[in-house]
């Protein structure tokens, strides 16, 4: 089944609450530094600003103010266009994802935090639970989610 159940909802629901108020420390953001250099680097570039119309922005993307639960989804099984961010389209699937075979929850997680620090308004701090939670519940998710699947444009 695509999208989020009822009982993922009730799962993830106390984990975002929890984390709603923490912030990343110095060294998990280093950490997601480090996963952004390795892994998205190439096509949302060192500055966040993506390459216009190829590859979308996270730098003040209306994205990253989403929750820890769609975020680590996208990440984990990948995002197929079209998809409009910050009002712009793009119609291309992300190349390198899904990443649930690359990435550990922890790596997720920090590099979850490390975008929104760095390139966009902060949020709720993703946590490696979180990450495993929606990992285990995606995980018959064979295709990469569409924007409509996720509750996006």
């Amino acid at each position: 089944m695509r999208g989020l159940t009822l009982a993922l909802c009730a799962t993830l629901l106390p984990l975002a609450a929890r984390a709603a108020d923490a912030k990343p420390d110095a060294a998990a953001l280093e950490r997601g530094k480090a996963v952004y250099a390795k892994t998205c680097v190439a096509c949302h570039q060192p500055d966040g600003k993506g390459l216009p119309s190829v590859f979308p922005p996270l730098a003040n993307s209306d994205w990253l103010e989403a929750d820890n639960g769609l975020l680590s989804r996208v990440i984990l099984r990948g995002l197929q266009g079209p998809i409009t961010i910050n009002g712009a389209p793009f119609t291309g699937p992300m190349p390198m994802a899904p990443l649930a075979d690359t990435l550990k929850d922890e790596e997720i997680a920090d590099v979850i935090n490390y975008t929104r620090a760095t390139f966009g308004k902060g949020g709720p701090l993703a946590t490696a639970e979180l990450v495993k939670t929606t990992r285990e519940a995606t995980k018959d998710q064979k295709q990469p989610y569409t924007a409509a699947e996720l509750g996006r444009k």
